[in-house]
Order: structure tokens, then sequence, then C-alpha cells
């Protein structure tokens, strides 16, 4: 399947991120939240691609971050 992605993040750091998650290391976020914080994108210059994406929790969450982000 080809993915539409734009985004790229290492393999590396979104294992790290998971690792976190699964501590409970973001307490009171959602899973979009977190990750939109654990990956600073806020300095994102063009927010629209991640639009959604902090609100989102669960499933929601891990289909927008699978539909913007290659992870490598």
């Amino acid at each position: 399947m080809e993915s539409h992605a734009a985004l790229e993040i290492e393999q590396a750091a979104y294992d790290e991120f998971l690792i976190q998650w699964n501590q409970d290391a973001f307490q009171q976020q959602r899973l979009g939240q977190a990750f939109y914080n654990f990956f600073n994108l806020h300095k994102l210059t063009d927010q629209r691609l991640v639009t959604g994406l902090y609100e989102a929790d669960g499933q929601k969450a891990t289909t927008l971050i699978s539909r913007i982000f290659n992870i490598r």
C-alpha cells in the first residue's frame, strides 16, 4: 500500500514515545496530545497537516499518526 504521509519521524524516536506512553509518562494527556507535545509539532509552520491530532485519542489518534507521518 502506498503511503501519502508528508512528514517523517525516525523509528527510534517513535519507539521511545511509545515506551513513555506505555509507562504513563503523559498523565492526563490524550494520545494525540502526547504525540503532538513529544515531537514539538507546535513548531511546524504549517499546522494544516496536524489538524485534529492534538484533540484525538485512541484509535483515532493512531490512524491520524499513520496517515500524517512516515515512520522510518
